[in-house]
């Protein structure tokens, strides 16, 4: 069923600056107890998939503690912040630990495989010729415009941003986040609106009368303007904006 936006918006515009106040000091009390991203890469040159299926990112997370992930966003449920280091999986094939000496970084990976990166600006160059790119900041950045999901899906996936801090949506937590349900056991909404936040790769959605959503968010490299990115990725589906 399709969500019809209300012509009266008001009550979500007034509530936007305290939601936004108000994630902003949750978001800083979660990463004061957990995981801290200092830097966020994404592979170069991956090959689009068909347009059925969603498009696998390969990412690599530089931790503020020193911990390095590399994979794809799918254990990224709640955002790279929430990364769960006990999961034997994640530690497993995913997780090592990491040193930077200037423009060199020296990883360390599970069976005892070391690589070495080296920065050039914004890239990252490693072993076999990969080539990684850094993923732009946006803690606390106001999105414009409405997104649509880019793989083919039997119902319609998109979300509006608003540059008030506000949003609606589309099937974006059942379908691309794949969330049943929220916080406290609240079935998951098939669309709606509320207030948004980003931080630390990771988008909130807090839905007017009930719990917040979280999952992760990125734009992609070589976007000039942030506030109206081309392409971004909301959960581990890329979205592109409509024009």
């Amino acid at each position: 069923m399709r969500t019809v936006r209300p012509r009266n918006t008001s009550s979500l515009r007034i509530a936007a600056l305290a939601g936004l106040l108000l994630g902003v000091a949750s978001a800083g009390a979660a990463a004061d107890a957990g995981l801290r991203v200092q830097e966020m890469y994404v592979r170069s040159g991956a090959k689009a998939p068909a347009a059925s299926k969603p498009r696998r990112f390969d990412f690599l997370v530089f931790y503020a503690d020193g911990v390095a992930y590399r994979g794809d966003a799918s254990v990224f449920s709640a955002g790279p912040a929430a990364l769960q280091l006990d999961d034997e999986s994640v530690r497993k094939d995913h997780l090592g630990s990491y040193q930077a000496l200037g423009d060199e970084i020296r990883i360390s990976w599970p069976a005892g495989k070391t690589e070495v990166m080296r920065r050039r600006g914004e890239r990252l160059s490693g072993a076999a010729g990969t080539r990684w790119q850094r993923l732009p900041k946006v803690n606390g950045l106001l999105l414009q415009g409405k997104y649509v999901i880019a793989a083919r899906t039997a119902e319609p996936v998109w979300i509006d941003f608003g540059s008030d801090g506000t949003f609606w949506d589309q099937g974006v937590i059942r379908h691309a986040a794949n969330l049943q349900r929220l916080e406290r056991g609240v079935p998951a909404p098939q669309g709606g609106g509320g207030t948004y936040l980003l931080d630390d790769y990771t988008l909130t959605l807090s839905y007017a009368g009930g719990p917040a959503a979280r999952m992760f968010f990125c734009i992609l490299p070589g976007e000039k303007n942030l506030v109206r990115p081309k392409r971004v990725v909301v959960s581990t589906y890329l979205f592109e904006l409509k024009r």
